[in-house]
């Protein structure tokens, strides 16, 4: 018997599993016909693969597997085939997904991402296709593109439910852009017959009014500020005068959702007296802190997925350990690796606004004004934060501290950006991070999933390379206020 050591390359790929319904029905009735069918449909689906850029890697009687680059190429063949069916074609139904995938000798593809996709075409209604959160997420940028969302649905032989929307064809968006453009007309029109008639309801009406509360001819200014309170809560790019605390912002579609933190005084460090304290949490020390903002979630795998699309991520797809991706905490990502996340994302807000959090920043958050070990108080219970587990949860599952910030305990443990210092002797008082020339180990707060409690108080510290990818560390964005 030969060993094979041959090592098995990991990517991230987007999946389309493509069924023919009623297949065995067609050849009981008749086999011949049948297998015409399927070879005419399998060269078409071949040939609209191959113009979108993907490949035919898998197929079955009544399936195939398809594989793309990217989810808009993927978006593209999928419409291509449900669009522009040819007469006497069977009915199909497809599935769709963007996850990592195994690729063996013989370049079948093998894994999560293949799994989720063929569940995905299984729950799937004849000539619809239904794809995941992260499908949506990474495609829904194409000029085409179209969704309508179908709900969390369970998945055989896959544990969390996932997030599942449908991709509307050409006669759906048809449907839909015709319902928006009349009811747009009936509102303008309705507009238009209440300004023509306005002048008559007006002079109509003064004769009714005792003469001190006739009308002004001159309509008094509006006050904008009373309307303040039903102003959307998360702006986009919003100016600096609302950068106030508790207001909540993204500078762009595809940013984090931030948080604006008041500044104050806090002490940073733990009491010699905390259960589970370690010594590189003291001396204890007073900090004050100016404004600034920090994401309200752990930076997910959905968003690192649009940063690799988007030529960003020093193009690094960090495996999700079957786990699924969308809204969990991205993984396996080191310090450095966050660094090139910032980077992209500063080109998509158009500045260099965002950093990692220093760790005065971020101990400074998670306390959101308490002094016990976590923001909860002096112990924290699963209810709370994701620890003691197998695996991550998705963010935002928890209840948020004061300051409406998610995950701060547990989950997965967050890049800050401090060079790592085995206590707060010479650390500054200003809220800035500690810096070094030769910096041999990074910061990481909040602990992880499979962590003890102690380790996801607000005090405690970890450090570890710059370079080190772990399962258990994600990182979340700050955000300087200009």
């Amino acid at each position: 018997m030969v060993e094979n050591s041959e090592e098995r390359t990991i990517r991230l790929a987007s999946i389309v599993a493509v069924d023919i319904v009623g297949f065995s029905t067609m050849s009981e009735r008749d086999q011949r016909n049948a297998a015409r069918k399927v070879e005419n449909l399998r060269a078409r689906i071949e040939q609209v693969a191959a113009k979108n850029g993907g490949r035919l890697f898998n197929t079955a009687g009544d399936g195939f597997m398809l594989e793309f680059s990217s989810a808009g190429a993927a978006l593209g063949a999928v419409q291509d085939i449900l669009d522009k069916r040819l007469k006497g074609e069977p009915p199909i139904r497809v599935g769709a997904h963007v996850g990592d995938v195994v690729v063996t000798a013989t370049t079948d593809l093998l894994g999560h991402g293949v799994n989720v996709a063929a569940r995905l075409q299984e729950l799937a209604e004849p000539g619809t296709a239904l794809v995941s959160a992260e499908f949506r997420s990474m495609a829904r940028s194409s000029p085409s593109a179209a969704f309508q969302s179908r709900g969390q649905k369970p998945l055989d032989n896959i544990e969390q439910r996932v997030q599942t929307f449908e991709i509307l064809s050409k006669r759906q968006r048809f449907m839909r852009a015709t319902r928006r453009y009349t009811s747009m007309g009936v509102a303008v029109a309705l507009l238009a017959v209440g300004a023509y008639f306005a002048p008559t309801i007006w002079r109509f009406s003064q004769q009714f009014l005792p003469a001190n509360q006739q009308p002004s001819a001159v309509a008094a200014p509006v006050d904008t500020g009373a309307l303040s309170d039903e102003q959307p809560v998360i702006d986009t790019i919003p100016a600096a005068a609302t950068y106030t605390a508790g207001h909540t912002f993204s500078d762009c579609t595809n940013c984090p959702e931030m948080v604006v933190l008041p500044g104050g005084i806090f002490v940073m460090g733990s009491p010699a007296t905390e259960t589970g304290r370690g010594r590189d949490e003291g001396p204890q020390r007073e900090v004050s802190m100016s404004p600034f903002a920090i994401g309200k979630y752990e930076v997910t795998f959905a968003q690192w997925d649009t940063c690799l699309a988007g030529g960003g991520c020093g193009g690094f797809s960090p495996p999700d350990n079957g786990w699924g991706r969308g809204a969990r905490p991205v993984t396996g990502v080191s310090w450095n690796d966050a660094q090139a996340y910032l980077d992209w994302l500063n080109q998509q807000a158009g500045g260099l606004r965002y950093r990692l959090a220093s760790e005065a920043e971020w101990e400074y958050a998670t306390r959101a004004g308490a002094a016990d070990a976590y923001a909860f108080g002096p112990r924290v219970t699963a209810t709370q934060a994701t620890f003691r587990a197998r695996q991550t949860t998705p963010v935002g599952e928890h209840d948020a501290n004061a300051w409406a910030l998610f995950d701060m305990h547990g989950n997965v443990g967050e890049w800050v950006e401090d060079c790592y210092v085995a206590n707060y002797n010479a650390a500054p008082i200003d809220g800035a991070a500690v810096q070094a020339n030769n910096c041999a180990r990074h910061v990481y707060r909040g602990g992880g999933f499979s962590d003890q409690a102690q380790i996801l108080r607000a005090a405690a510290r970890q450090s570890a390379p710059a370079d080190r990818r772990l399962a258990t560390i994600g990182f979340r964005v700050a955000r300087t206020l200009d």
